[in-house]
Protein backbone atom coordinates (compact mmCIF):
# COMPACT_ATOMS: atom_id res chain seq x y z
CA UNK A 1 0.00 0.00 0.00
CA UNK A 2 1.39 3.28 -1.05
CA UNK A 3 2.30 5.68 1.80
CA UNK A 4 1.51 9.34 1.54
CA UNK A 5 4.04 12.05 2.28
CA UNK A 6 2.16 12.87 5.47
CA UNK A 7 2.24 9.23 6.58
CA UNK A 8 5.98 9.08 5.96
CA UNK A 9 6.64 12.18 8.03
CA UNK A 10 4.58 10.81 10.88
CA UNK A 11 6.54 7.53 10.76
CA UNK A 12 9.91 9.36 10.91
CA UNK A 13 8.79 11.42 13.84
CA UNK A 14 7.74 8.22 15.60
CA UNK A 15 11.09 6.49 14.88
CA UNK A 16 13.12 9.48 16.00
CA UNK A 17 11.15 9.61 19.24
CA UNK A 18 11.86 5.96 19.92
CA UNK A 19 15.57 6.52 19.29
CA UNK A 20 15.64 9.62 21.55
CA UNK A 21 13.92 7.76 24.36
CA UNK A 22 16.44 4.92 24.00
CA UNK A 23 19.45 7.28 24.02
CA UNK A 24 18.25 9.34 26.99
CA UNK A 25 17.35 6.18 28.85
CA UNK A 26 20.79 4.77 28.23
CA UNK A 27 22.44 7.95 29.47
CA UNK A 28 20.31 8.04 32.60
CA UNK A 29 21.04 4.34 33.27
CA UNK A 30 24.72 5.01 32.81
CA UNK A 31 24.72 7.84 35.35
CA UNK A 32 22.83 5.82 37.90
CA UNK A 33 24.96 2.79 37.25
CA UNK A 34 28.21 4.76 37.65
CA UNK A 35 27.06 6.36 40.91
CA UNK A 36 26.10 3.03 42.37
CA UNK A 37 29.65 1.66 42.05
CA UNK A 38 31.96 2.90 44.90
CA UNK A 39 35.07 4.77 43.74
CA UNK A 40 38.41 3.14 44.40
CA UNK A 41 39.99 4.53 47.64
CA UNK A 42 43.38 3.84 49.08
CA UNK A 43 43.38 1.55 52.10
CA UNK A 44 43.15 3.44 55.39
CA UNK A 45 46.24 3.19 57.59
CA UNK A 46 45.49 3.05 61.29
CA UNK A 47 47.74 5.61 62.98
CA UNK A 48 49.68 4.59 66.07
CA UNK A 49 51.60 7.86 66.19
CA UNK A 50 52.03 9.66 69.49
CA UNK A 51 52.70 13.31 68.70
CA UNK A 52 53.58 16.19 71.03
CA UNK A 53 54.09 19.95 70.56
CA UNK A 54 56.03 22.24 72.90
CA UNK A 55 56.95 25.93 72.86
CA UNK A 56 59.59 27.87 74.79
CA UNK A 57 58.67 30.49 75.78
CA UNK A 58 54.91 30.34 75.40
CA UNK A 59 54.34 33.97 76.43
CA UNK A 60 56.10 37.30 76.22
CA UNK A 61 56.26 40.69 74.57
CA UNK A 62 56.68 41.20 70.83
CA UNK A 63 58.97 40.73 69.06
CA UNK A 64 59.06 37.29 70.62
CA UNK A 65 61.30 34.47 69.42
CA UNK A 66 59.74 31.10 70.22
CA UNK A 67 61.41 27.70 69.90
CA UNK A 68 59.33 24.63 69.16
CA UNK A 69 59.84 20.90 69.47
CA UNK A 70 57.96 17.67 68.92
CA UNK A 71 60.00 16.06 71.71
CA UNK A 72 58.92 12.51 72.49
CA UNK A 73 56.92 12.05 69.27
CA UNK A 74 57.05 8.40 68.22
CA UNK A 75 55.31 5.58 66.42
CA UNK A 76 55.70 2.17 68.10
CA UNK A 77 54.69 0.39 64.87
CA UNK A 78 56.47 2.54 62.33
CA UNK A 79 58.91 5.33 61.69
CA UNK A 80 58.31 9.08 61.65
CA UNK A 81 59.51 10.34 58.27
CA UNK A 82 58.25 13.92 58.18
CA UNK A 83 57.64 16.86 60.53
CA UNK A 84 55.70 19.94 59.37
CA UNK A 85 54.80 23.03 61.41
CA UNK A 86 52.12 25.66 61.03
CA UNK A 87 54.23 28.37 62.65
CA UNK A 88 52.06 31.39 61.88
CA UNK A 89 48.83 29.80 63.01
CA UNK A 90 47.05 30.16 59.66
CA UNK A 91 46.09 26.47 59.38
CA UNK A 92 48.66 25.60 56.71
CA UNK A 93 51.64 23.38 57.48
CA UNK A 94 54.13 25.36 55.44
CA UNK A 95 57.34 24.72 57.41
CA UNK A 96 59.08 21.40 56.86
CA UNK A 97 61.24 20.61 59.92
CA UNK A 98 62.14 17.04 58.99
CA UNK A 99 65.83 17.79 58.55
CA UNK A 100 65.85 19.42 62.00
CA UNK A 101 64.23 16.43 63.69
CA UNK A 102 61.02 18.35 64.33
CA UNK A 103 62.63 21.44 65.90
CA UNK A 104 61.68 24.90 64.64
CA UNK A 105 61.59 28.54 65.64
CA UNK A 106 59.66 31.66 64.70
CA UNK A 107 59.72 35.37 65.54
CA UNK A 108 56.26 36.77 66.39
CA UNK A 109 55.88 40.48 65.75
CA UNK A 110 52.09 40.72 65.83
CA UNK A 111 50.59 40.54 69.33
CA UNK A 112 47.79 37.98 69.67
CA UNK A 113 47.14 34.42 70.79
CA UNK A 114 48.43 31.81 68.35
CA UNK A 115 47.55 28.14 68.04
CA UNK A 116 50.68 26.55 66.59
CA UNK A 117 50.46 22.98 65.29
CA UNK A 118 52.80 20.24 64.16
CA UNK A 119 51.89 17.44 61.74
CA UNK A 120 53.93 14.26 61.57
CA UNK A 121 53.82 11.51 58.97
CA UNK A 122 55.01 7.95 59.35
CA UNK A 123 56.47 5.58 56.76
CA UNK A 124 53.01 4.15 56.02
CA UNK A 125 51.53 7.54 55.15
CA UNK A 126 49.56 7.97 58.36
CA UNK A 127 49.55 11.43 59.97
CA UNK A 128 48.86 12.92 63.36
CA UNK A 129 48.87 16.47 64.74
CA UNK A 130 49.35 18.28 68.05
CA UNK A 131 49.18 21.96 68.96
CA UNK A 132 50.44 24.44 71.53
CA UNK A 133 49.34 27.98 72.44
CA UNK A 134 51.62 31.04 72.24
CA UNK A 135 50.54 34.32 73.85
CA UNK A 136 52.27 37.40 72.40
CA UNK A 137 51.81 40.79 74.11
CA UNK A 138 52.32 44.26 72.68
CA UNK A 139 54.93 46.24 74.68
CA UNK A 140 52.52 49.20 74.69
CA UNK A 141 49.99 47.06 76.57
CA UNK A 142 52.27 47.28 79.62
CA UNK A 143 51.74 50.29 81.87
CA UNK A 144 55.42 50.10 82.86
CA UNK A 145 58.18 50.83 80.34
CA UNK A 146 60.35 47.91 81.45
CA UNK A 147 62.69 48.28 78.51
CA UNK A 148 63.77 51.77 79.59
CA UNK A 149 63.70 51.37 83.37
CA UNK A 150 65.52 48.03 83.31
CA UNK A 151 68.04 49.09 80.70
CA UNK A 152 70.23 46.12 79.79
CA UNK A 153 72.88 48.11 77.95
CA UNK A 154 74.54 49.93 80.85
CA UNK A 155 75.00 50.21 84.62
CA UNK A 156 73.12 53.34 85.66
CA UNK A 157 73.28 55.38 88.84
CA UNK A 158 70.85 55.75 91.75
CA UNK A 159 71.77 58.28 94.46
CA UNK A 160 69.97 58.56 97.78
CA UNK A 161 70.28 61.68 99.96
CA UNK A 162 69.39 61.65 103.67
CA UNK A 163 70.28 63.04 107.06
CA UNK A 164 72.95 61.29 109.10
CA UNK A 165 70.44 60.56 111.84
CA UNK A 166 68.16 58.71 109.41
CA UNK A 167 71.05 56.66 108.06
CA UNK A 168 72.23 55.77 111.57
CA UNK A 169 68.74 54.78 112.70
CA UNK A 170 68.17 52.57 109.65
CA UNK A 171 71.54 50.83 109.91
CA UNK A 172 71.59 50.37 113.71
CA UNK A 173 69.71 47.08 113.36
CA UNK A 174 69.09 46.20 109.71
CA UNK A 175 66.95 43.25 110.75
CA UNK A 176 64.28 45.65 111.98
CA UNK A 177 63.96 46.95 108.41
CA UNK A 178 63.27 50.48 109.59
CA UNK A 179 62.09 52.77 106.79
CA UNK A 180 63.38 56.33 106.85
CA UNK A 181 62.81 59.36 104.66
CA UNK A 182 65.21 60.40 101.92
CA UNK A 183 65.37 62.02 98.52
CA UNK A 184 66.53 60.07 95.48
CA UNK A 185 67.89 60.71 92.03
CA UNK A 186 67.03 57.71 89.89
CA UNK A 187 68.84 57.60 86.56
CA UNK A 188 69.04 61.39 86.56
CA UNK A 189 65.43 61.96 87.62
CA UNK A 190 64.86 63.43 91.09
CA UNK A 191 62.12 62.03 93.35
CA UNK A 192 61.70 63.65 96.76
CA UNK A 193 60.46 62.26 100.09
CA UNK A 194 60.85 58.60 99.34
CA UNK A 195 61.26 55.79 101.84
CA UNK A 196 64.36 53.62 102.06
CA UNK A 197 64.83 50.53 104.23
CA UNK A 198 66.87 47.33 104.37
CA UNK A 199 65.14 44.22 103.03
CA UNK A 200 65.63 40.49 102.90
CA UNK A 201 66.71 37.93 105.46
CA UNK A 202 70.12 36.24 105.36
CA UNK A 203 71.44 38.78 102.85
CA UNK A 204 71.02 41.49 105.49
CA UNK A 205 73.99 40.19 107.44
CA UNK A 206 76.67 41.21 104.99
CA UNK A 207 79.19 43.14 107.13
CA UNK A 208 79.35 46.83 106.37
CA UNK A 209 77.00 49.07 104.47
CA UNK A 210 76.21 47.01 101.38
CA UNK A 211 72.83 45.76 102.54
CA UNK A 212 69.96 44.95 100.23
CA UNK A 213 67.58 47.92 100.10
CA UNK A 214 64.22 48.95 98.78
CA UNK A 215 63.11 52.40 97.66
CA UNK A 216 59.42 53.01 98.37
CA UNK A 217 58.22 56.03 96.42
CA UNK A 218 54.83 56.35 98.12
CA UNK A 219 55.97 55.70 101.70
CA UNK A 220 55.64 59.38 102.65
CA UNK A 221 53.69 60.80 99.71
CA UNK A 222 50.69 58.55 99.02
CA UNK A 223 50.39 57.64 95.37
CA UNK A 224 53.85 58.88 94.40
CA UNK A 225 55.57 56.66 91.82
CA UNK A 226 58.63 56.55 89.65
CA UNK A 227 57.57 55.90 86.08
CA UNK A 228 54.53 53.93 87.26
CA UNK A 229 56.50 51.87 89.77
CA UNK A 230 55.84 52.20 93.49
CA UNK A 231 59.05 50.51 94.54
CA UNK A 232 62.52 49.56 93.36
CA UNK A 233 64.37 46.61 94.87
CA UNK A 234 68.18 46.46 95.11
CA UNK A 235 69.77 43.07 95.83
CA UNK A 236 73.38 42.98 97.01
CA UNK A 237 74.31 39.52 95.62
CA UNK A 238 75.62 38.52 99.05
CA UNK A 239 77.46 35.20 98.79
CA UNK A 240 77.81 35.35 95.00
CA UNK A 241 81.22 36.77 94.06
CA UNK A 242 80.33 36.60 90.36
CA UNK A 243 77.24 38.82 90.73
CA UNK A 244 75.81 36.80 87.85
CA UNK A 245 73.53 34.18 89.37
CA UNK A 246 70.43 36.20 90.12
CA UNK A 247 70.45 38.26 86.92
CA UNK A 248 70.98 35.28 84.66
CA UNK A 249 68.47 33.06 86.48
CA UNK A 250 65.69 35.65 86.16
CA UNK A 251 66.47 36.00 82.46
CA UNK A 252 66.36 32.22 82.13
CA UNK A 253 62.93 32.15 83.79
CA UNK A 254 61.61 34.67 81.27
CA UNK A 255 63.09 32.63 78.44
CA UNK A 256 61.22 29.58 79.74
CA UNK A 257 57.93 31.46 79.85
CA UNK A 258 57.74 31.65 83.66
CA UNK A 259 56.49 34.94 85.13
CA UNK A 260 59.60 36.54 86.62
CA UNK A 261 60.77 40.07 87.26
CA UNK A 262 62.83 42.28 84.99
CA UNK A 263 66.36 42.96 86.25
CA UNK A 264 69.23 45.35 85.59
CA UNK A 265 72.55 46.31 87.16
CA UNK A 266 72.72 49.68 88.94
CA UNK A 267 75.17 51.66 91.06
CA UNK A 268 73.93 52.78 94.47
CA UNK A 269 75.37 55.91 96.11
CA UNK A 270 74.42 57.48 99.47
CA UNK A 271 74.93 61.19 100.16
CA UNK A 272 74.69 62.33 103.78
CA UNK A 273 73.27 65.84 103.53
CA UNK A 274 74.49 67.05 106.95
CA UNK A 275 78.06 67.34 105.72
CA UNK A 276 78.38 69.14 102.41
CA UNK A 277 82.16 68.69 102.50
CA UNK A 278 81.89 64.92 102.04
CA UNK A 279 81.03 63.57 98.61
CA UNK A 280 78.43 60.84 98.12
CA UNK A 281 79.60 57.40 99.21
CA UNK A 282 79.62 54.59 96.64
CA UNK A 283 77.98 51.53 98.21
CA UNK A 284 78.37 49.22 95.24
CA UNK A 285 76.80 47.59 92.21
CA UNK A 286 73.41 45.98 92.81
CA UNK A 287 70.95 43.89 90.87
CA UNK A 288 67.74 45.87 90.59
CA UNK A 289 64.79 43.47 90.54
CA UNK A 290 61.16 44.12 89.68
CA UNK A 291 58.80 43.44 92.58
CA UNK A 292 55.57 41.47 92.00
CA UNK A 293 52.71 43.91 92.64
CA UNK A 294 49.42 44.85 91.01
CA UNK A 295 51.07 46.40 87.97
CA UNK A 296 53.29 43.34 87.61
CA UNK A 297 50.22 41.09 87.66
CA UNK A 298 48.21 43.23 85.26
CA UNK A 299 51.05 43.42 82.77
CA UNK A 300 51.37 39.63 82.67
CA UNK A 301 47.82 38.37 83.09
CA UNK A 302 45.77 41.34 81.85
CA UNK A 303 44.84 44.54 83.65
CA UNK A 304 41.38 43.16 84.29
CA UNK A 305 43.00 40.21 86.11
CA UNK A 306 45.10 42.02 88.72
CA UNK A 307 42.76 41.73 91.72
CA UNK A 308 43.30 38.12 92.79
CA UNK A 309 45.09 36.91 95.90
CA UNK A 310 48.88 37.08 95.65
CA UNK A 311 50.81 35.05 98.22
CA UNK A 312 54.51 35.28 99.01
CA UNK A 313 56.07 32.07 100.29
CA UNK A 314 58.14 32.27 103.45
CA UNK A 315 60.19 29.66 105.30
CA UNK A 316 62.36 29.59 108.36
CA UNK A 317 63.85 26.14 108.86
CA UNK A 318 62.18 24.34 111.81
CA UNK A 319 59.44 26.94 112.08
CA UNK A 320 57.76 25.77 108.89
CA UNK A 321 57.49 26.64 105.23
CA UNK A 322 55.04 27.27 102.44
CA UNK A 323 55.05 23.55 101.67
CA UNK A 324 51.58 23.47 100.04
CA UNK A 325 50.57 20.66 102.41
CA UNK A 326 47.00 20.52 103.69
CA UNK A 327 46.60 21.33 107.40
CA UNK A 328 42.84 21.74 107.52
CA UNK A 329 40.19 24.36 106.81
CA UNK A 330 41.55 27.05 109.16
CA UNK A 331 44.48 29.14 107.92
CA UNK A 332 45.65 29.56 111.52
CA UNK A 333 46.64 25.89 111.52
CA UNK A 334 49.19 26.45 108.73
CA UNK A 335 52.93 27.05 109.38
CA UNK A 336 53.95 30.40 110.88
CA UNK A 337 57.67 31.01 110.47
CA UNK A 338 58.77 34.01 112.55
CA UNK A 339 55.21 34.22 113.85
CA UNK A 340 53.74 35.14 110.44
CA UNK A 341 51.82 32.96 108.02
CA UNK A 342 54.02 31.07 105.57
CA UNK A 343 51.63 32.33 102.87
CA UNK A 344 51.90 36.10 103.21
CA UNK A 345 48.87 37.68 101.53
CA UNK A 346 50.16 40.74 99.68
CA UNK A 347 48.45 44.13 99.26
CA UNK A 348 45.28 43.18 101.16
CA UNK A 349 44.18 43.76 104.72
CA UNK A 350 44.92 40.48 106.58
CA UNK A 351 42.02 41.19 108.94
CA UNK A 352 39.61 41.00 106.01
CA UNK A 353 41.50 38.40 104.02
CA UNK A 354 39.89 35.31 102.56
CA UNK A 355 42.38 32.44 102.46
CA UNK A 356 39.91 29.87 101.15
CA UNK A 357 41.58 29.74 97.73
CA UNK A 358 45.05 28.78 99.03
CA UNK A 359 43.48 26.32 101.47
CA UNK A 360 41.54 24.72 98.62
CA UNK A 361 44.71 24.49 96.53
CA UNK A 362 46.49 22.72 99.40
CA UNK A 363 43.48 20.41 99.75
CA UNK A 364 43.57 19.46 96.08
CA UNK A 365 47.33 18.87 96.27
CA UNK A 366 47.51 17.05 99.58
CA UNK A 367 44.09 16.52 101.15
CA UNK A 368 42.73 13.86 98.80
CA UNK A 369 43.73 10.26 98.19
CA UNK A 370 43.53 9.82 94.42
CA UNK A 371 43.08 6.43 92.79
CA UNK A 372 45.66 7.20 90.10
CA UNK A 373 48.18 9.92 89.27
CA UNK A 374 45.96 10.84 86.33
CA UNK A 375 43.05 11.50 88.71
CA UNK A 376 45.31 13.83 90.66
CA UNK A 377 46.31 15.60 87.43
CA UNK A 378 42.70 16.18 86.40
CA UNK A 379 41.85 17.72 89.77
CA UNK A 380 45.01 19.81 89.96
CA UNK A 381 44.48 21.32 86.52
CA UNK A 382 41.13 22.78 87.63
CA UNK A 383 42.89 25.05 90.15
CA UNK A 384 46.53 25.36 89.05
CA UNK A 385 48.53 26.16 85.91
CA UNK A 386 50.65 23.01 85.97
CA UNK A 387 52.50 23.87 82.77
CA UNK A 388 53.98 27.02 84.32
CA UNK A 389 55.16 25.02 87.34
CA UNK A 390 56.87 22.45 85.08
CA UNK A 391 58.71 25.26 83.28
CA UNK A 392 59.84 26.63 86.65
CA UNK A 393 61.07 23.20 87.77
CA UNK A 394 63.02 22.78 84.53
CA UNK A 395 64.88 26.05 85.21
CA UNK A 396 65.71 25.47 88.89
CA UNK A 397 66.82 21.88 88.39
CA UNK A 398 68.97 22.80 85.41
CA UNK A 399 70.71 25.71 87.11
CA UNK A 400 70.81 23.92 90.49
CA UNK A 401 68.87 26.33 92.70
CA UNK A 402 67.99 24.56 95.95
CA UNK A 403 66.64 27.57 97.84
CA UNK A 404 63.24 27.08 96.22
CA UNK A 405 60.00 25.16 96.79
CA UNK A 406 61.24 21.58 96.46
CA UNK A 407 64.01 22.06 99.03
CA UNK A 408 63.23 24.99 101.34
CA UNK A 409 59.56 25.74 100.65
CA UNK A 410 60.65 29.32 100.13
CA UNK A 411 61.23 32.08 97.58
CA UNK A 412 58.21 31.98 95.30
CA UNK A 413 54.96 33.84 94.77
CA UNK A 414 51.71 32.15 93.84
CA UNK A 415 48.82 34.09 92.34
CA UNK A 416 45.15 33.19 91.95
CA UNK A 417 44.39 34.60 88.51
CA UNK A 418 40.71 35.70 88.44
CA UNK A 419 40.70 35.44 84.65
CA UNK A 420 41.20 31.67 84.77
CA UNK A 421 40.43 30.94 88.44
CA UNK A 422 43.74 29.08 88.54
CA UNK A 423 46.91 29.69 90.51
CA UNK A 424 50.01 30.84 88.63
CA UNK A 425 53.58 30.18 89.78
CA UNK A 426 55.80 33.30 89.94
CA UNK A 427 59.59 33.04 90.24
CA UNK A 428 61.32 35.00 93.00
CA UNK A 429 64.76 35.33 94.65
CA UNK A 430 66.99 33.59 92.14
CA UNK A 431 70.32 34.43 93.81
CA UNK A 432 71.17 30.88 94.86
CA UNK A 433 71.25 29.44 91.34
CA UNK A 434 74.24 27.62 89.86
CA UNK A 435 74.87 25.49 92.92
CA UNK A 436 75.04 28.11 95.69
CA UNK A 437 73.21 25.72 98.06
CA UNK A 438 75.02 22.61 96.82
CA UNK A 439 74.39 20.09 94.10
CA UNK A 440 76.77 19.08 91.33
CA UNK A 441 76.48 18.70 87.58
CA UNK A 442 75.07 15.15 87.90
CA UNK A 443 72.19 16.01 90.20
CA UNK A 444 69.21 13.83 89.07
CA UNK A 445 66.90 15.54 86.61
CA UNK A 446 63.80 14.60 88.64
CA UNK A 447 65.34 15.63 91.93
CA UNK A 448 66.00 13.43 94.91
CA UNK A 449 63.66 11.63 97.28
CA UNK A 450 65.03 13.69 100.17
CA UNK A 451 65.47 17.40 99.63
CA UNK A 452 68.84 19.09 99.89
CA UNK A 453 67.24 21.77 102.08
CA UNK A 454 65.18 21.53 105.27
CA UNK A 455 61.83 20.90 103.56
CA UNK A 456 60.95 17.26 104.19
CA UNK A 457 57.38 17.15 102.87
CA UNK A 458 56.71 18.66 99.44
CA UNK A 459 53.51 17.16 98.06
CA UNK A 460 53.18 19.26 94.90
CA UNK A 461 56.67 18.36 93.71
CA UNK A 462 56.27 14.67 94.60
CA UNK A 463 52.83 14.18 93.07
CA UNK A 464 53.48 16.13 89.88
CA UNK A 465 56.39 13.89 88.98
CA UNK A 466 54.22 10.80 89.47
CA UNK A 467 52.20 11.84 86.39
CA UNK A 468 53.77 10.46 83.21
CA UNK A 469 52.43 13.27 81.02
CA UNK A 470 54.05 15.86 83.30
CA UNK A 471 57.37 14.02 83.31
CA UNK A 472 57.33 14.01 79.52
CA UNK A 473 56.52 17.74 79.31
CA UNK A 474 59.19 18.60 81.89
CA UNK A 475 61.82 16.71 79.90
CA UNK A 476 60.76 18.53 76.73
CA UNK A 477 61.43 21.84 78.49
CA UNK A 478 64.83 20.66 79.72
CA UNK A 479 65.66 19.71 76.15
CA UNK A 480 64.65 23.10 74.70
CA UNK A 481 66.46 25.02 77.44
CA UNK A 482 69.70 23.15 76.79
CA UNK A 483 69.42 23.60 73.03
CA UNK A 484 68.71 27.31 73.09
CA UNK A 485 69.73 28.82 76.44
CA UNK A 486 71.42 26.69 79.10
CA UNK A 487 74.57 25.67 77.26
CA UNK A 488 78.22 26.68 77.38
CA UNK A 489 78.08 28.84 74.26
CA UNK A 490 75.06 30.94 75.24
CA UNK A 491 75.66 31.16 78.99
CA UNK A 492 79.33 31.86 78.34
CA UNK A 493 78.53 34.77 76.03
CA UNK A 494 75.93 36.22 78.38
CA UNK A 495 78.08 35.84 81.48
CA UNK A 496 81.12 37.40 79.85
CA UNK A 497 79.04 40.31 78.61
CA UNK A 498 77.58 41.11 82.04
CA UNK A 499 80.96 40.57 83.72
CA UNK A 500 82.68 43.01 81.35
CA UNK A 501 79.95 45.62 81.88
CA UNK A 502 80.00 45.40 85.68
CA UNK A 503 83.71 45.04 86.46
CA UNK A 504 84.83 48.63 85.72
CA UNK A 505 82.02 49.93 87.96
CA UNK A 506 83.35 48.06 90.99
CA UNK A 507 86.14 50.65 91.24
CA UNK A 508 83.84 53.69 91.40
CA UNK A 509 84.35 55.98 94.40
CA UNK A 510 86.17 54.08 97.13
CA UNK A 511 85.17 50.79 95.51
CA UNK A 512 82.28 48.36 95.79
CA UNK A 513 82.09 47.46 99.49
CA UNK A 514 81.68 43.76 98.82
CA UNK A 515 85.08 43.58 97.06
CA UNK A 516 87.12 46.53 98.31
CA UNK A 517 87.66 48.32 101.60
CA UNK A 518 87.53 47.30 105.26
CA UNK A 519 84.23 45.41 105.02
CA UNK A 520 85.09 43.43 101.86
CA UNK A 521 83.92 39.82 102.00
CA UNK A 522 85.38 38.68 98.70
CA UNK A 523 87.77 40.01 96.05
CA UNK A 524 87.99 41.08 92.45
CA UNK A 525 89.91 37.84 91.80
CA UNK A 526 86.93 35.84 93.04
CA UNK A 527 84.65 38.01 90.91
CA UNK A 528 86.68 36.87 87.88
CA UNK A 529 86.86 33.24 88.99
CA UNK A 530 83.10 33.16 89.59
CA UNK A 531 82.48 33.78 85.92
CA UNK A 532 84.48 30.76 84.84
CA UNK A 533 82.88 28.56 87.51
CA UNK A 534 79.40 29.31 86.16
CA UNK A 535 80.41 28.63 82.56
CA UNK A 536 82.15 25.35 83.46
CA UNK A 537 79.26 24.14 85.61
CA UNK A 538 76.79 24.98 82.84
CA UNK A 539 78.80 22.96 80.34
CA UNK A 540 79.04 19.88 82.54
CA UNK A 541 75.42 20.09 83.70
CA UNK A 542 74.06 20.54 80.17
CA UNK A 543 76.06 17.60 78.84
CA UNK A 544 74.93 15.39 81.71
CA UNK A 545 71.22 16.24 81.39
CA UNK A 546 71.34 15.91 77.60
CA UNK A 547 72.82 12.44 78.01
CA UNK A 548 70.03 11.42 80.40
CA UNK A 549 67.38 12.71 77.99
CA UNK A 550 68.90 10.72 75.11
CA UNK A 551 68.80 7.54 77.18
CA UNK A 552 65.13 8.06 78.02
CA UNK A 553 64.06 8.54 74.39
Amino acid sequence: MKQSRQDYDLLRIFEMGIIAIFVVGALVWGVVSASSVPAATPPQVESTIQVFAYALPNRGWAPLTVYFSAFGTNDPNGKIVRYEWDLDGNGSFESDATAEGGYASYVYTKPRDYTIAVKVTNDQGATATASVMVHVLHPASSNVDYWTIFDQSQVRKVQVEMAQANWNAMMADPGEKLMVQADATVFGERVEQVGISPKGNSTLWFPGDKKPFKLDFNAFIPGQEYRNLKMLIFHNNFGDPSMLREKMAYDMMQFAGVPGGFTAYVELWVDITDDDAQPADFIGVYTMVERPDRKYLGNRFGRENDTGNLYKADAWFEEGAADLAYYGENIEDYPKPRGELAYALMYKDPAQADYSDIINLCYVIDGVEYATPEDFARSLETVFNVDGFLRYLAVIFLNLNFDQYPDTGNNYYIYNNPGTDKFEWIAWDMGNSWGMFGGDYDYPIFGMEQSIGPLQYRPLFTRVFEVEEYRQTYQAYLDLLIRHYYNEENIGALAQGWHAMVKPRLYEGDGDKMYLGSSAQTSIEEFDAGLQFIVDLTNRRAEYVQGVLRQDQ
